[in-house]
């Protein structure tokens, strides 16, 4: 799916039944470093499987930008090699998009080079840390500027890098694969020590492109070679791309299908050993070996999942899983918990952020820690979840919405293509229809704060539908005066709730009318007796489901605005963008006393204000859906501000948030 905007919203809803046969996109890991190590090596290389994403292509367009010759053919990719010492200057800055693994992989191979040369990326990557990188490489001799220790990393020409022994103080692959990969330029043996090992694909591609490589332990060493050579690459299929369906397919209440050619790399594979832990139900068989990557394919059936202590000597080899393992744990029984894995900090996001705060607003009780989080498992309740970004972190909360009844949509999927850019075409195969849900728009809070006002010039603005819940409670109060069961038992007027007919209309003036079984009715509903009535009726649970039922049924093509008092936290929770209006109790009685002199009503604002005070403490005090604001929800302070001026706030987040052109 392209062009997806920040904003976009989506959600997805799973068949009865997930069965048959997929295949997920070629390795991403394999994929950089296949552009890396063919373009600098002697021959002829062809790549099949290579992940068309917009990563790894940003790393197959650096290559080409620095010389190297690269064309598509029918299976992959064609790489005319250039040796180790041909690459050339390239003319403009090299960009890497959102790759932070092409970055610190490039990073080792042009600190090396007898060049200037720019590496850049986009706003995301320009924040991710490099120091991890420019300190051991500056070790080996190389030149590398950086104003924060962050993307641009700019590489002044060097005659030659001295080999090093590095004692890594993470496990990354990212950190020992820009050294090793320095190393083949260096004049003598590099070697890298880890606290734990980390995925070991660069050391595999080395040993096949024709490299020394010794492992001893955790250590890895090379000696620079005086070639590489030429290779055929095949790329088996992602993991961390089929952790996805795993979680999806263990969870599914009727699941039997395979993923087929699936890297299982011990080095990658404890996403596998993690989920057996916690009760799946996996198989893997047909296994084989490519390019000294063994391969295999999944048997996925559904599973009862309990929640485990997630052993540390397994996080660097699931350390990209870790968002969809987030999504496991909330659906599984029991707690889970996950320690040592404080790298999910400094990703696309901050991961282990991100996906705690999603859990949260989603109703699942989770605790962050400063590496990992404790998550207790639960039932998800509906809301939208952001992304923020990063792309496995929205693809983990979409796998959530196709795993509960509740409403869940997903915002910030405009990444997802970076990693896996047929994902919604592989969840099509499955099954999975992908839903653009019809948007939103609620404002609550307690009276006086302008809401009807507001909910009125937004629904005309925007031409979209509108729903005063506060004139439901009261047009039910009016059907019951009508009907004479004001002394009848709550049963029936759960009935009469069930049947009210009811629509709302903006008139020429932006005023709301009321129409109440297509009887004009919006002068009767502010009557003393409809206000008592409507306060005695809104408390009692069975009315509230009932009407609940009834209001989300507004909902409908373009969209709607909702206003009322539980609209972000009841009843739309789902909504993208929910408001809530705020004023001091003084400044709402000012408010409501002018409006009862100008109609003849003659009042203290005292008595207002007492009664305003009152309702205050019920309302945000009661059982059943309290006056809040949602977790969610944009706080906006009417106390200052004209109408006008409070509109004008409210377009304005429309357009940040819905992706709604409103004008100028």
């Amino acid at each position: 799916m392209a062009d997806i905007q920040p904003q976009d919203i989506f959600r997805l809803k799973s068949p009865l039944q997930l069965k048959g046969r997929l295949t997920v996109p070629g390795d991403k890991s394999i994929s950089h470093r296949s552009m890396i190590l063919a373009g600098i090596s002697e021959g002829r290389s062809t790549v099949t499987g290579f992940l068309a994403s917009e990563d790894c292509l940003a790393t197959l367009q650096i290559m080409q930008s620095l010389g190297v010759d690269i064309k598509a053919c029918d299976q992959g990719y064609v790489v005319q090699g250039v040796g180790l010492h041909g690459l050339s200057q390239p003319t403009a800055d090299l960009d890497c998009g959102n790759a932070g693994t092409g970055m610190r992989l490039l990073a080792g191979l042009l600190a090396a080079q007898p060049f200037e040369s720019t590496l850049v990326g986009d706003e995301s990557l320009s924040q991710r840390p490099m120091k991890r990188i420019i300190e051991p490489l500056t070790q080996m001799g190389a030149d590398i500027t950086s104003d924060h220790n962050t993307a641009p990393l700019r590489f002044k020409p060097t005659s030659g890098l001295t080999g090093i022994q590095y004692h890594s103080p993470v496990a990354s692959a990212q950190v020992k694969s820009a050294i090793l990969l320095a190393g083949l330029f260096a004049d003598g043996p590099t070697s890298v020590t880890e606290p734990q090992m980390s995925r070991d694909h660069t050391e595999t591609m080395l040993k096949g492109f024709g490299c020394e490589v010794q492992r001893d332990g955790l250590t890895v060493t090379i000696k620079p070679p005086k070639k590489l050579t030429a290779q055929a690459i095949n790329v088996p299929g992602d993991i961390s791309s089929a952790a996805f369906f795993m979680v999806l397919g263990l969870l599914h209440p009727q699941a039997d299908f395979i993923i087929e050619n699936v890297s299982i790399n011990p080095t990658r594979a404890a996403i596998i050993t993690i989920l057996q832990h916690m009760g799946g139900d996996i198989t893997a068989f047909n296994e084989s070996e490519q390019g000294g990557e063994p391969v295999a394919c999944l048997r996925i059936k559904s599973s009862r999942l309990k929640g485990i202590k997630i052993p540390e000597k397994l996080v660097p080899s699931a350390i990209d899983e870790f968002p969809i393992l987030f999504i496991a744990a909330a659906l599984a029984q029991g707690t889970t918990e996950l320690s040592g894995a404080q790298e999910l900090r400094h990703k696309e996001s901050d991961r282990i952020q991100v996906m705690c705060d999603g859990l949260k607003l989603l109703g699942i009780d989770c605790q962050e820690k400063p590496d990992g989080a404790i998550i207790h498992g639960g039932e998800l309740t509906s809301g939208v979840v952001d992304g923020h970004g990063d792309h496995r972190c929205a693809m983990s909360f979409l796998m959530a919405s196709a795993l509960t009844d509740q409403a869940i949509s997903v915002r910030g999927c405009h990444h997802i293509n970076t990693s896996f850019p047929n994902f919604f075409q592989v969840l099509s195969n499955l099954g999975v229809t992908t839903e653009r849900p019809l948007p939103v728009i609620t404002v609550d809070g307690p009276s006086g704060v302008g809401k009807g006002t507001l909910c009125s010039q937004l629904a005309r603005s925007l031409g979209w539908h509108l729903l005063d819940s506060g004139a439901i409670y009261r047009a039910l109060a009016l059907q019951i005066i009508n009907d004479d069961l004001v002394a009848a038992d709550e049963d029936e007027w759960v009935e009469a709730a069930t049947q009210l007919d009811l629509r709302f209309e903006v008139d020429n003036d932006g005023n709301t009318q009321v129409y109440l079984a297509g009887e004009h009715v919006t002068a009767r509903l502010r009557s003393e007796q409809c206000a008592k009535i409507a306060s005695q009726v809104a408390p009692v649970a069975e009315v509230r489901t009932a009407l609940l039922h009834r209001q989300q049924a507004f909902l409908k093509p373009p969209g709607l605005v909702a206003d009322g008092r539980d609209m972000g936290t009841v009843v739309f929770k789902n909504a993208p963008l929910k408001l809530f209006l705020t004023a001091s109790a003084s400044i709402r009685a000012e408010r409501r006393h002018k409006q009862l002199q100008s109609a003849g009503v003659d009042v203290k604002i005292r008595d207002l204000l007492k009664d305003i005070e009152a309702r205050d403490e019920r309302d945000s005090n009661r059982s059943v859906a309290p006056l809040v604001p949602a977790l969610d929800a944009i706080v906006i302070d009417t106390g200052g501000l004209s109408i006008q001026k409070v509109h004008e706030q409210a377009m304005q987040l429309v357009k940040q948030r819905l992706a709604i052109d409103v004008g100028s």
